[in-house]
């Protein structure tokens, strides 16, 4: 599960887990660094661009999630991911890559072996 949240916030991040891409579209102030609120918001866009066709659910042709990846979003258990829950699932990526629990995610972070 844990790596299944890594695997879902760095494709949200756009980066591959065990690398860091360098200026990461989440990190708004350029700082290197990527704070909780800063990701919260690349999340939310992440959830609202994944609905295409507005309807509040993640449909399988609106975005590429494998079946353990739609399992593990879906919190309520009816089938469908809806945008809320995408966004939460990337949430939760985040502080399982904020290992040292600052509040921000840095190269080191985003570079650490999962």
């Amino acid at each position: 599960m844990r790596a299944m949240r890594i695997a879902l916030c760095c494709l949200m991040l756009g980066a591959a887990p065990t690398a860091w891409a360098g200026k990461l579209a989440a990190d708004y102030d350029g700082d290197g660094k990527i704070s909780r609120e800063e990701f919260r918001n690349q999340a939310a866009r992440a959830a609202f661009d994944a609905d295409k066709n507005h309807n509040g659910v993640i449909d399988d042709d609106e975005y590429p999630l494998t079946d353990a990846q739609r399992h593990a979003l879906d919190k309520n258990g009816d089938g469908s991911v809806t945008v809320e829950e995408f966004e939460e699932g990337q949430l939760a990526g985040f502080d399982a890559l904020d290992r040292n629990g600052d509040g921000f995610l840095d190269a080191s972070e985003m570079k650490a072996k999962r």
